[in-house]
Protein backbone atom coordinates (compact mmCIF):
# COMPACT_ATOMS: atom_id res chain seq x y z
CA UNK A 1 0.00 0.00 0.00
CA UNK A 2 1.48 3.35 -1.07
CA UNK A 3 -0.21 5.48 1.58
CA UNK A 4 -2.55 4.89 4.53
CA UNK A 5 -3.97 7.28 7.09
CA UNK A 6 -6.71 6.42 9.59
CA UNK A 7 -7.68 8.60 12.53
CA UNK A 8 -8.12 6.88 15.90
CA UNK A 9 -11.82 6.25 15.35
CA UNK A 10 -11.30 4.47 12.04
CA UNK A 11 -8.25 2.59 13.34
CA UNK A 12 -10.51 1.16 16.02
CA UNK A 13 -13.44 0.39 13.72
CA UNK A 14 -11.32 -1.14 10.97
CA UNK A 15 -8.85 -2.96 13.21
CA UNK A 16 -7.53 -6.05 11.43
CA UNK A 17 -9.41 -5.23 8.22
CA UNK A 18 -8.20 -4.36 4.75
CA UNK A 19 -9.15 -0.66 4.49
CA UNK A 20 -10.20 -1.06 0.85
CA UNK A 21 -12.41 -4.04 1.69
CA UNK A 22 -13.85 -2.14 4.66
CA UNK A 23 -14.81 0.95 2.68
CA UNK A 24 -16.17 -1.16 -0.20
CA UNK A 25 -18.42 -3.06 2.21
CA UNK A 26 -20.13 0.10 3.44
CA UNK A 27 -23.71 0.57 2.29
CA UNK A 28 -24.39 4.26 2.12
CA UNK A 29 -26.42 6.85 0.29
CA UNK A 30 -24.86 7.32 -3.14
CA UNK A 31 -24.50 10.95 -4.23
CA UNK A 32 -22.47 10.46 -7.38
CA UNK A 33 -21.37 7.43 -9.37
CA UNK A 34 -19.24 8.09 -12.44
CA UNK A 35 -16.58 6.10 -14.23
CA UNK A 36 -13.77 5.53 -11.78
CA UNK A 37 -15.32 7.36 -8.80
CA UNK A 38 -18.11 6.71 -6.30
CA UNK A 39 -19.21 9.30 -3.73
CA UNK A 40 -21.50 8.29 -0.88
CA UNK A 41 -22.61 9.26 2.62
CA UNK A 42 -22.68 6.83 5.53
CA UNK A 43 -23.04 6.74 9.31
CA UNK A 44 -20.56 5.20 11.71
CA UNK A 45 -20.63 5.40 15.48
CA UNK A 46 -23.46 7.91 15.39
CA UNK A 47 -21.57 10.27 13.09
CA UNK A 48 -22.05 11.11 9.41
CA UNK A 49 -19.24 10.81 6.87
CA UNK A 50 -18.65 11.13 3.14
CA UNK A 51 -16.45 8.76 1.16
CA UNK A 52 -15.00 9.09 -2.32
CA UNK A 53 -13.71 5.81 -3.72
CA UNK A 54 -11.54 5.97 -6.84
CA UNK A 55 -11.00 2.79 -8.85
CA UNK A 56 -8.78 4.12 -11.65
CA UNK A 57 -9.85 5.98 -14.76
CA UNK A 58 -7.96 3.99 -17.41
CA UNK A 59 -5.46 5.19 -20.00
CA UNK A 60 -8.18 6.23 -22.45
CA UNK A 61 -9.60 8.76 -20.00
CA UNK A 62 -6.13 10.03 -19.15
CA UNK A 63 -5.23 10.56 -22.79
CA UNK A 64 -8.60 12.18 -23.51
CA UNK A 65 -8.03 14.73 -20.76
CA UNK A 66 -4.49 15.45 -21.88
CA UNK A 67 -5.58 15.96 -25.50
CA UNK A 68 -8.18 18.44 -24.25
CA UNK A 69 -5.48 20.18 -22.15
CA UNK A 70 -7.24 19.14 -18.95
CA UNK A 71 -5.57 17.73 -15.85
CA UNK A 72 -6.90 14.20 -15.23
CA UNK A 73 -8.00 13.29 -11.70
CA UNK A 74 -6.11 10.11 -10.88
CA UNK A 75 -7.39 9.42 -7.39
CA UNK A 76 -8.09 10.65 -3.87
CA UNK A 77 -4.56 11.96 -3.26
CA UNK A 78 -5.46 15.24 -4.94
CA UNK A 79 -8.23 15.94 -2.42
CA UNK A 80 -6.13 14.71 0.50
CA UNK A 81 -3.34 17.09 -0.46
CA UNK A 82 -5.70 20.02 -1.09
CA UNK A 83 -7.44 19.59 2.28
CA UNK A 84 -4.10 19.71 4.06
CA UNK A 85 -3.02 22.78 2.08
CA UNK A 86 -6.20 24.67 2.92
CA UNK A 87 -5.87 23.86 6.61
CA UNK A 88 -2.28 25.12 6.58
CA UNK A 89 -3.59 28.39 5.12
CA UNK A 90 -6.23 28.68 7.83
CA UNK A 91 -9.10 28.15 5.39
CA UNK A 92 -12.06 26.10 6.60
CA UNK A 93 -12.71 22.91 4.68
CA UNK A 94 -13.48 19.24 5.23
CA UNK A 95 -11.67 17.12 7.81
CA UNK A 96 -10.18 13.92 6.42
CA UNK A 97 -10.47 10.92 8.75
CA UNK A 98 -9.25 8.20 6.38
CA UNK A 99 -7.17 8.07 3.22
CA UNK A 100 -5.57 5.17 1.39
CA UNK A 101 -3.86 4.61 -1.93
CA UNK A 102 -2.42 1.52 -3.59
CA UNK A 103 -0.94 0.74 -6.97
CA UNK A 104 1.69 2.53 -9.04
CA UNK A 105 0.03 2.48 -12.46
CA UNK A 106 -1.81 5.84 -12.72
CA UNK A 107 -4.50 4.33 -14.96
CA UNK A 108 -5.71 1.74 -12.44
CA UNK A 109 -4.52 3.06 -9.09
CA UNK A 110 -7.07 2.53 -6.29
CA UNK A 111 -7.64 5.10 -3.57
CA UNK A 112 -10.26 6.53 -1.26
CA UNK A 113 -10.79 9.40 1.14
CA UNK A 114 -13.31 9.70 3.98
CA UNK A 115 -14.25 13.09 5.42
CA UNK A 116 -16.48 14.23 8.23
CA UNK A 117 -19.89 15.40 7.07
CA UNK A 118 -20.19 19.16 7.47
CA UNK A 119 -23.58 19.13 9.17
CA UNK A 120 -25.73 22.17 9.93
CA UNK A 121 -24.47 23.98 6.87
CA UNK A 122 -26.09 25.53 3.80
CA UNK A 123 -24.48 25.96 0.39
CA UNK A 124 -24.18 29.54 -0.81
CA UNK A 125 -26.15 28.48 -3.87
CA UNK A 126 -29.12 27.76 -1.58
CA UNK A 127 -28.48 30.79 0.63
CA UNK A 128 -28.41 33.21 -2.31
CA UNK A 129 -31.04 31.77 -4.65
CA UNK A 130 -33.86 33.77 -3.05
CA UNK A 131 -32.02 37.09 -3.21
CA UNK A 132 -33.65 38.28 -6.46
CA UNK A 133 -37.08 38.22 -4.76
CA UNK A 134 -36.09 38.52 -1.09
CA UNK A 135 -33.46 41.22 -0.77
CA UNK A 136 -30.78 40.14 1.73
CA UNK A 137 -29.61 42.27 4.61
CA UNK A 138 -26.88 44.58 3.41
CA UNK A 139 -24.46 43.53 6.14
CA UNK A 140 -24.92 39.83 5.43
CA UNK A 141 -24.36 40.29 1.71
CA UNK A 142 -21.32 42.47 2.35
CA UNK A 143 -19.78 39.86 4.65
CA UNK A 144 -20.37 37.07 2.14
CA UNK A 145 -18.88 39.00 -0.78
CA UNK A 146 -15.77 39.89 1.22
CA UNK A 147 -15.41 36.36 2.64
CA UNK A 148 -15.63 34.66 -0.76
CA UNK A 149 -13.20 37.16 -2.31
CA UNK A 150 -10.76 36.57 0.55
CA UNK A 151 -10.91 32.79 0.12
CA UNK A 152 -10.33 33.12 -3.63
CA UNK A 153 -7.38 35.46 -3.09
CA UNK A 154 -5.73 33.19 -0.51
CA UNK A 155 -6.12 30.13 -2.72
CA UNK A 156 -4.63 31.76 -5.79
CA UNK A 157 -1.88 33.59 -3.92
CA UNK A 158 -0.72 30.22 -2.61
CA UNK A 159 -0.82 28.38 -5.91
CA UNK A 160 -4.17 26.60 -5.56
CA UNK A 161 -6.84 26.48 -8.27
CA UNK A 162 -10.08 24.81 -7.17
CA UNK A 163 -11.24 24.09 -10.76
CA UNK A 164 -14.90 23.75 -9.66
CA UNK A 165 -15.16 27.13 -7.99
CA UNK A 166 -18.92 27.64 -7.75
CA UNK A 167 -21.25 28.93 -5.04
CA UNK A 168 -22.53 25.40 -4.40
CA UNK A 169 -19.09 24.41 -3.08
CA UNK A 170 -19.08 27.05 -0.34
CA UNK A 171 -20.87 25.89 2.80
CA UNK A 172 -22.05 28.42 5.38
CA UNK A 173 -22.05 27.13 8.94
CA UNK A 174 -25.54 27.99 10.11
CA UNK A 175 -24.96 27.74 13.87
CA UNK A 176 -21.88 29.97 14.04
CA UNK A 177 -22.27 33.40 15.64
CA UNK A 178 -19.93 34.96 13.08
CA UNK A 179 -19.73 34.06 9.40
CA UNK A 180 -17.82 30.87 8.64
CA UNK A 181 -17.50 29.37 5.15
CA UNK A 182 -16.05 25.96 4.33
CA UNK A 183 -14.84 25.12 0.84
CA UNK A 184 -15.59 21.58 -0.33
CA UNK A 185 -15.24 19.26 -3.33
CA UNK A 186 -11.51 19.59 -3.79
CA UNK A 187 -10.85 16.44 -5.82
CA UNK A 188 -9.95 18.41 -8.96
CA UNK A 189 -7.84 21.05 -7.21
CA UNK A 190 -4.60 22.05 -8.92
CA UNK A 191 -1.65 22.95 -6.71
CA UNK A 192 1.37 24.62 -8.31
CA UNK A 193 4.26 26.72 -7.06
CA UNK A 194 3.40 29.50 -9.49
CA UNK A 195 -0.23 29.54 -10.62
CA UNK A 196 -0.67 30.90 -14.14
CA UNK A 197 -3.29 33.66 -14.58
CA UNK A 198 -5.46 31.38 -16.74
CA UNK A 199 -6.15 29.15 -13.72
CA UNK A 200 -7.16 32.14 -11.62
CA UNK A 201 -9.42 33.33 -14.44
CA UNK A 202 -10.97 29.86 -14.64
CA UNK A 203 -11.86 29.90 -10.93
CA UNK A 204 -13.12 33.47 -10.71
CA UNK A 205 -15.16 33.23 -13.93
CA UNK A 206 -16.75 29.99 -12.69
CA UNK A 207 -17.67 31.73 -9.46
CA UNK A 208 -19.08 34.72 -11.33
CA UNK A 209 -21.07 32.44 -13.63
CA UNK A 210 -22.65 30.69 -10.64
CA UNK A 211 -23.59 34.08 -9.13
CA UNK A 212 -25.03 35.71 -12.25
CA UNK A 213 -28.67 35.16 -11.29
CA UNK A 214 -28.61 36.02 -7.58
CA UNK A 215 -29.12 39.75 -8.05
CA UNK A 216 -25.65 41.13 -7.37
CA UNK A 217 -25.25 44.82 -8.13
CA UNK A 218 -22.34 46.46 -9.93
CA UNK A 219 -21.20 47.76 -6.56
CA UNK A 220 -21.15 44.19 -5.19
CA UNK A 221 -18.97 43.09 -8.10
CA UNK A 222 -16.62 46.04 -7.66
CA UNK A 223 -16.33 45.24 -3.96
CA UNK A 224 -15.39 41.65 -4.77
CA UNK A 225 -12.74 42.86 -7.21
CA UNK A 226 -11.22 45.23 -4.66
CA UNK A 227 -10.96 42.58 -1.95
CA UNK A 228 -9.65 39.94 -4.36
CA UNK A 229 -6.98 42.28 -5.73
CA UNK A 230 -6.38 44.02 -2.39
CA UNK A 231 -6.22 47.37 -4.10
CA UNK A 232 -8.34 50.35 -5.08
CA UNK A 233 -11.15 50.11 -7.60
CA UNK A 234 -9.19 52.38 -9.91
CA UNK A 235 -6.26 49.95 -9.90
CA UNK A 236 -8.64 47.05 -10.58
CA UNK A 237 -10.14 48.81 -13.59
CA UNK A 238 -6.86 50.14 -14.99
CA UNK A 239 -3.92 47.93 -14.03
CA UNK A 240 -5.98 44.73 -13.78
CA UNK A 241 -8.42 45.52 -16.56
CA UNK A 242 -7.28 42.66 -18.80
CA UNK A 243 -7.76 40.07 -16.05
CA UNK A 244 -11.29 41.19 -15.19
CA UNK A 245 -12.35 41.46 -18.83
CA UNK A 246 -11.16 37.87 -19.32
CA UNK A 247 -13.20 36.78 -16.29
CA UNK A 248 -16.31 38.49 -17.65
CA UNK A 249 -15.83 37.07 -21.15
CA UNK A 250 -15.39 33.51 -19.91
CA UNK A 251 -18.32 33.73 -17.49
CA UNK A 252 -20.61 35.08 -20.23
CA UNK A 253 -19.52 32.27 -22.54
CA UNK A 254 -20.34 29.71 -19.84
CA UNK A 255 -23.77 31.23 -19.33
CA UNK A 256 -24.53 31.19 -23.05
CA UNK A 257 -23.41 27.58 -23.34
CA UNK A 258 -24.79 26.14 -20.08
CA UNK A 259 -27.60 28.49 -19.10
CA UNK A 260 -28.36 29.29 -15.44
CA UNK A 261 -26.11 27.43 -12.99
CA UNK A 262 -29.01 26.18 -10.85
Amino acid sequence: MNKLYLNNEFKKNWLGKDPFAAVSAIEGRIYRYVAGRKTFQFDLGGKSFFAKVHSGVGWLEIFKNLVQFRMPVLGARNEWRAINCLKELGLATMTAVAFAERGWNPANRSSFIVTEDLIQTSSLEDVCKTWPVEKPQFRMKLELVIAVATIARKLHANGICHRDFYLCHFLRHDQEESLKLSLIDLHRALIKKNLAPRWMIKDVSGLYYSAMDIGLTQRDLFRFMQHYDQTSLRECLVTRNRFWLSVQKRANAMYQKLGPSS
